[in-house]
């Protein structure tokens, strides 16, 4: 599996970091982790003081050069991430779902199953109108509904969730109701009120919790193509999805 480029991944290390840390606070570095920072731990002598002004400003306590120094540990932070999280989607591929349990919510009649059972590849979206990054991630699932509509080798479950569990169908239903109107959306939309496709998908990636947004690209075996845990960055989904169809039909050609 191919990583994308980095400039397309900053826009998931914001959401992934987003998704991970939703119940956290950002906590700015503590100035005692840098020397110059900390009147205890910093050097001073008498050559570097002005009897009319008083002690002169090292270039190093200056507020540019802390902020210079935060934004490249924050660089550094965002390139470890990206690096563990390519290893960690080519781990998912290949694993199996054992079993999906998603109902119709809005503009759907079609049950889940068949459409995963009759189709190439299905992409599989968790997200909530409560969370951030799922919020602006959206768009671009509608546009994925919209382009392979017509397309019988692709569906699009977009998988809308509450933040309580069980879920309350009635509210879920109003409020994403009320959310994809907003942005111009009328495609299906399913749910998964006890969480059960939830949980299989979690202990199949082995995590304990569940991030959102997550997507899954799965065939119609309920293999993992790819995945994503947290936003993806714009056209990153369309691009693994033509990918699988140009794998499949090269395989496919005599």
């Amino acid at each position: 599996m191919q990583n994308a480029p980095f400039a397309t991944k900053i826009p998931a290390i914001r959401g992934c970091l987003a998704s991970y840390h939703r119940r956290s606070r950002q906590i700015p570095f503590p100035d005692s982790l840098t020397p110059w920072g900390n009147p205890q731990l910093s050097m001073s002598n008498d050559s570097n003081t002005d009897p009319s002004t008083g002690p002169l400003e090292s270039p190093r306590s200056s507020p540019a050069y802390k902020y210079l120094l935060y934004a490249g540990l924050f660089m550094l932070l965002g390139i470890s991430f990206l690096i563990f999280l390519g290893r960690e989607r080519q781990s998912f591929a290949g694993r199996q779902i054992p079993d999906l349990d998603l109902k119709p919510l809005l503009n759907a009649t079609d049950v889940p199953t068949e459409l995963i059972s009759k189709s190439d590849y299905v992409l599989l979206h968790f997200w909530g109108t409560w969370c951030g990054p799922c919020v602006q991630e959206y768009p671009d699932i509608i546009k994925l509904q919209r382009k392979y509509a017509e397309d019988s080798r692709v569906a699009i479950l977009s998988v809308s969730c509450g933040t309580t569990s069980p879920e309350s169908t009635e509210e879920l239903e109003f409020n994403t109701k009320i959310f994809v109107q907003g942005v111009g959306g009328d495609l299906p939309v399913y749910c998964d009120p006890a969480m059960y496709s939830r949980i299989q998908v979690a202990n199949v990636i082995g995590r304990n919790g569940f991030a959102y947004p997550t997507s899954l690209l799965l065939d119609k075996n309920r293999k993992i193509v790819d995945a994503w845990i947290g936003s993806t960055g714009p056209g990153e989904l369309e691009q693994a999805i033509e990918k699988a169809l140009k794998t499949r039909s090269l395989a496919a050609a005599p």
